[in-house]
């Protein structure tokens, strides 16, 4: 599969199979991120890969009771070490850095067959406290991981054209 079929193949898998990630595949999968760039190359995050059971319908009730996060086999864990650091534009960069090598996990999964879903909607503090988040940090965002019930076959996706997303040399 390569980077396009990639980008057409993912989307949010809502249901997983009861199988667990081999350890090699989880491994590519973080290493996508590891390669990803970041701010002045600083790497200030931190991913916690979430397996246990427990934890995992824990990490479910404070993501709004969303039944597929406890089904996942895994659920990773996005997390800002460094949230006050900023670009020289103002924004911060672990939202971005963070957001960024989530995002390669995401279609590195798409490559290995795994499907993903982007979970925003969840307490930040009771995030933390679950797996024990040293304070300071900011958790960005979660994102379920594993083999979806139904196949990741390239799809036509409802999007907006392109001369409605884009602008050439100002904005308009």
């Amino acid at each position: 599969m390569n980077v396009s079929e990639a980008v057409l193949s993912r989307r949010s898998v809502r249901s997983y199979k009861e199988k667990q990630i081999p350890e090699e595949c989880l491994h590519r999968v973080i290493e996508s991120a590891r390669m990803a760039p970041s701010a002045r190359n600083k790497q200030d995050w931190k991913f916690v890969v979430v397996q246990d059971e427990e934890k995992r319908d824990e990490l479910h009730r404070a993501s709004n009771g969303q039944k597929f996060v406890k089904e996942a086999p895994t659920v990773i864990v996005g997390v800002a070490t460094k949230p006050e650091d900023k670009m020289k534009c103002g924004i911060p960069t672990g939202i971005v850095d963070v957001t960024i090598a989530m995002d390669h996990m995401a279609l590195k999964a798409t490559e290995e067959g795994l499907g993903t879903c982007w979970i925003g909607a969840f307490d930040q503090e009771r995030v933390k406290e679950i797996i024990n988040i040293p304070k300071g940090c900011r958790v960005i965002a979660l994102m379920t991981m594993g083999y979806p019930e139904e196949g990741l076959e390239v799809m036509y996706k409802e999007r907006k054209e392109p001369g409605d997303i884009t602008c050439r040399d100002t904005y308009y």
